[in-house]
């Protein structure tokens, strides 16, 4: 039986989980999707970047080695990474919003648009003279760059940000880490999240995943979770067999890239890895898949006009974003969105 929440109010319901790195973000939400279904909540999930998508490989060479191939300046080169994690998350909801049967779920996203926080804090900790007037600046730009996913999805009315209280910061995963993943860049990033949660507001709540003594209960953090949910969307009306939804690289590829040809097999290998949590098998079939898209997609769509003028906005006010994406991916990809752009631009 649908809940009747979701008939009466004809909008999305969606948990934003945000958190800096290392704070056992990834394994919480994974756990409590599965408490979710149990308990009979229809869900949707999906997580950022996506990095088999091409944005998202970009996104991830960027994040391993950095933009040293080009000069561009500091802030430059932060607006830049900044608005390639939009344009990945306009992929995305370009998708929900082609389909009315997400609204009848519980949309689960770990990270989001409030996630450029992150990014913040990778840039503004090598900025060693920057204002308030500037960082504010700097935040003001990182919201314009999503403001229509935040608008369309509601997002500031529920957003969940895990954070970690030890005093020692540690690679948890034993992977192989990001150049930005280190104890001073942990510290900024919870001082970036403070100014997005003093902008967003009763929107947005901080759950503690670990303290000195160690990691808190999975059952705690989990019903912490649900009680704010419901406290900021209202009781669920539980299904017997509730539905699961994924948005992914299988329906990005559908939606936005459909005479794309990729590997089925390394997709399958992607996805498994990202249900297990294995970063860094997710991020070499990640990038596989990113750079096939790159090369063989002779055609780039979005549907929503909404979605359509955004993109087009973000790459008028970033037009080097072009380069990035011939030098990290191919120059077929940067021909071909820019061949969107032109359309979608003149479209009379």
């Amino acid at each position: 039986m649908k809940s009747m929440l979701y008939m009466k109010t004809g909008s999305y319901r969606v948990v934003s989980c945000e958190g800096g790195d290392q704070c056992g973000k990834a394994d919480a939400i994974l756990g409590f999707l599965k408490k979710f279904e149990e308990r009979g909540v229809s869900i949707t999930y999906s997580s950022f970047p996506i990095y088999a998508s091409p944005f998202g490989t970009v996104i991830r060479k960027f994040l391993k080695n950095g933009l040293s191939d080009f000069n561009f300046d500091q802030k430059d080169e932060l607006k830049i990474k900044m608005a390639l994690y939009a344009l990945d998350r306009l992929q995305f909801l370009d998708v929900i919003l082609q389909n009315p049967d997400y609204k009848e779920t519980l949309v689960v996203l770990d990270r989001s648009s409030f996630s450029n926080a992150v990014t913040l804090a990778y840039g503004v900790v090598y900025m060693k003279d920057l204002t308030d007037k500037e960082l504010n600046s700097l935040v003001r730009y990182a919201l314009w760059l999503d403001n229509l996913m935040i608008k369309k999805l509601h997002l500031e009315k529920c957003v969940i940000q895990m954070l970690s209280e030890a005093d020692v910061w540690e690679n948890v995963r034993h992977e192989d880490m990001d150049i930005n993943e280190n104890v001073e860049i942990q510290r900024v990033t919870d001082e970036m999240y403070e100014l997005y949660e003093e902008r967003v507001g009763i929107g947005w709540k901080k759950i503690v995943t670990k303290t000195n003594r160690g990691w808190n209960d999975r059952n705690k953090i989990f019903n912490d979770i649900y009680n704010f949910v419901v406290s900021r969307h209202g009781e669920f009306n539980l299904e017997v067999f509730p539905k699961k939804y994924t948005i992914n690289i299988q329906e990005i590829l559908k939606n936005s890239y459909p005479d794309a040809v990729v590997d089925q097999e390394d997709v399958d290998k992607y996805l498994k890895a990202l249900n297990e949590n294995d970063k860094d098998t997710m991020h070499e079939y990640g990038i596989k898949i990113g750079e096939q898209i790159g090369k063989s997609a002779g055609r780039f769509v979005f549907k929503s006009e909404e979605v359509q003028e955004k993109f087009c906005r973000i790459i008028k006010k970033e037009p080097d974003i072009l380069l990035v994406l011939e030098k990290y991916l191919d120059r077929n990809f940067k021909d071909i969105v820019m061949k969107s752009v032109d359309k979608w631009t003149n479209r009379s």
